[in-house]
């Protein structure tokens, strides 16, 4: 990516700054987020960065490049070096990084009795917070995803076999994104090592209502039917293995469901949809997206597609139709679609 196409993109992102600095701060990070995950787009990530730190007031500023910093390098510096001996299952030398991660964002970004710091990655993960938790503290964006920095100091441990360390690491990273699955689905993998079944299903109930992906869904089912099988609740596990398959096709399910078909010592057949949802129904899970999901999705979607935003509205709609199969999602979503197709060929 040359200088030119880096500062067209930016140009583009400045042209979408609208004054309001919470939302501008959102939609910053979720593009830094975007392009930090191809070397080609580190340098647009960069500037990002820098633009976003450039609205601050100067208090905010001054504050920010003290915390910002672990001797000459950035944080976001730190983590990509981090992440590379990670690449590279050099956990060991990789741990050292993540721990000045975790020191310094324990130090500077503390919570306090008034304001607290937080990194959705965007819009509706934001207002799911608003509706779930009804926050009456101050809400500071955080410069960099640190729920993110966070799972990587935790997986560290867990791959050098210090699993314990890792709770109250993943706990902080949940902190900062109640709404983001991903810290809660590695600390149900802690409990998972650790047998300790009980705190496994509180988890998997906690993770349930911020699934918005297919994938999320799929493998929350497929954390309960681990579960059932540890609990010897064979036909509650394949009960559960068998949901997850209308989400996400897992090359490993058919193998966890014949593990479960020699424990039963029987052949296993598909269930009804009957005795799916009373299994659901005896373990107090919840089929499907949760209300706080579908409901904040629709709304999302309906105001990006009344402002012709129409990669914003297909990101919502894709949220819908992929987490509860719903017709009338799917066909908005395509018209969304070549609404979008067509805008880009000039011709909308």
């Amino acid at each position: 990516m040359n200088e030119q196409e880096i500062q067209a993109i930016l140009d583009e992102i400045r042209s979408k700054i609208t004054g309001n600095t919470y939302e501008d701060m959102l939609f910053l990070q979720s593009q830094v987020n975007e392009y930090s995950k191809s070397e080609a787009g580190k340098a647009v990530a960069d500037e990002i960065t820098k633009f976003a730190l450039s609205l601050l007031p100067q208090e905010q500023k001054d504050y920010m490049n003290r915390a910002l910093y672990i001797g000459e390098r950035r944080l976001d510096q730190v983590y990509a070096e981090a992440r590379k001996l990670m690449n590279e299952h050099l956990n060991d030398k990789a741990l050292t990084l993540t721990r000045q991660l975790y020191d310094k964002i324990m130090e500077e970004f503390a919570e306090t009795e008034t304001e607290r710091f937080f990194c959705f990655r965007n819009l509706l993960e934001s207002n799911l917070y608003q509706i779930m938790y009804h926050p009456e503290k101050k809400l500071l964006h955080a410069p960099f995803d640190f729920s993110r920095y966070l799972l990587a100091h935790a997986f560290n441990l867990i791959e050098l076999r210090r699993a314990p360390e890792a709770i109250p690491v993943l706990q902080e990273a949940i902190r900062f994104n109640p709404t983001n699955p991903d810290p809660r689905f590695e600390l149900a993998e802690v409990y998972k090592l650790l047998g300790d079944k009980e705190q496994l299903l509180q988890c998997i109930r906690d993770t349930l209502p911020f699934c918005t992906t297919p994938y999320g869904l799929s493998r929350c089912y497929t954390n309960m039917g681990y579960y059932c099988v540890e609990s010897k609740d064979y036909e509650a596990a394949v009960h559960f293995y068998f949901e997850s398959l209308l989400f996400v096709d897992h090359p490993a399910v058919p193998g966890e469901l014949k593990h479960v078909s020699l424990l039963m010592g029987k052949r296993i057949t598909a269930p009804t949809r009957e005795e799916v949802l009373a299994t659901f129904k005896k373990y107090d899970i919840q089929n499907g997206p949760s209300e706080y999901v579908v409901h904040t999705a629709t709304q999302l979607a309906n105001q990006a597609m009344g402002r012709k935003a129409w990669e914003e509205a297909c990101y919502y709609l894709g949220v819908l139709a992929g987490t509860t199969h719903d017709e009338e999602a799917e066909r908005t979503l395509r018209n969304c679609e070549e609404h979008l197709r067509l805008e880009k060929e000039g011709l909308e």
